[in-house]
């Protein structure tokens, strides 16, 4: 049974694309981690296929359990995660300033991203359960609010200021796919502008805080918290229409950009692809974020339709913030770029999204 809807109802263009941003990730991760004069292969490549590999092992195991089983498991699966975010504040080790990674059985990984799954599927059985016909009222918002306030509290405490911005975005997504009332909205949008100024001069650390005035004018210090943004710049800039040509981008291969293969390999792609590169990968992206629109207009019941926006929001909000961020508009949180970026959690968790959008496509005829 389940073989025969994987032929007749499975979104094979879904799975294309995904294996597509998998190989052109690999590909310019490897120029990346490569060094002149260098033999084998990079450690950060070959650690990267293994948890591709170890994503898409999960992706299938989500893919053959019908996603409604998911529901029935949202709320254990997101205390889980907050569990991970406890743990990480209590036995986690700081990275760049953020305490946000957990090592267990030789393993390092970031709890946080992990969190991101268990909200999305708490919030969409919430917004399953609660139906509110006029949409949601600034009191009728409370409960839901719970749901981001406490993951996003633990990961601020932890320093990470980029994914904490993630579940607020996501949250408001999702709140006014659900229909939100007009003065709830405004009262929200309110709130919203004062929490950024009382963040801004309360809770931000100064180098945070120096992120800010960086993106606003990165030529003040130049050889400081400017270096990464303006770096950044000259290697896009650099690549012009077609590129330099793979694994000859000079700012890459000379290590002037910082945190190459992670936060800015982006950059890297356009400094060797050009234009033309960047423009295919962010077509990629864009029939990406269509697919999983498509697939929650067609979902049978709600629960599947907020699960499918809820990844989707995922992706669409990453690449938002990364690629905004090496552009130079909007500050650098230090967000990954999803299936391109360097980094074990963040590729299994945007897998698992992609797992449960294949899911839900498969078994939208079964109701």
């Amino acid at each position: 049974m389940v073989k025969a809807r994987t032929r007749s109802h499975f979104n094979w263009h879904l799975l294309w694309i995904t294996l597509a941003l998998c190989v052109i990730g690999l590909v310019n991760l490897f120029s990346a981690g490569h060094i002149w004069g260098q033999e084998g292969y990079p450690k950060i490549f070959t650690s990267q296929m293994i948890w591709m590999t170890s994503g898409f092992f999960l992706a299938g195991l989500i893919l053959f359990v019908d996603y409604r089983v998911f529901e029935r498991l949202a709320f254990p699966i997101y205390w889980l995660t907050i569990g991970g975010l406890i743990a990480v504040l209590i036995f986690g080790k700081t990275v760049a300033g953020n305490k946000n990674w957990l090592t267990l059985f030789g393993l390092t990984f970031q709890p946080s991203e992990f969190a991101k799954i268990g909200f999305i599927l708490a919030m969409s059985k919430y917004l399953n359960i609660y139906r509110p016909l006029q949409g949601f009222s600034l009191q009728e918002l409370i409960k839901p609010f719970v749901f981001f306030i406490i993951p996003m509290g633990l990961i601020l405490i932890a320093g990470d200021l980029g994914t904490a911005l993630f579940f607020v975005l996501t949250f408001a997504t999702m709140i006014l796919f659900a229909g939100i009332q007009r003065k709830a909205l405004i009262t929200m949008i309110l709130m919203g502008m004062a929490s950024i100024l009382l963040a801004y001069f309360f809770l931000l650390s100064p180098y945070q805080r120096g992120r800010i005035h960086t993106f606003i004018d990165p030529s003040r210090d130049p050889r400081g918290q400017g270096y990464h943004l303006l770096q950044s710049k000259i290697a896009v800039g650099s690549g012009q229409f077609f590129g330099k040509g793979y694994m000859k981008g000079m700012m890459n291969k000379l290590m002037y950009i910082p945190e190459k293969h992670t936060d800015f390999i982006f950059a890297v792609l356009l400094e060797e692809w050009g234009f033309f590169g960047g423009m295919v990968v962010l077509g990629l992206y864009l029939t990406m974020v269509m697919i999983g629109i498509d697939v929650a207009s067609k979902a049978k019941e709600r629960f599947g339709i907020f699960l499918s926006l809820g990844v989707i929001a995922l992706i669409f909000w990453q690449i938002v913030i990364n690629i905004g961020g090496i552009l130079g508009l909007l500050p650098l949180t230090g967000v990954t770029l999803p299936l391109l970026s360097y980094g074990g959690s963040s590729v299994i968790t945007i897998l698992a999204g992609l797992g449960f959008l294949l899911n839900i496509s498969m078994r939208r005829f079964m109701f």
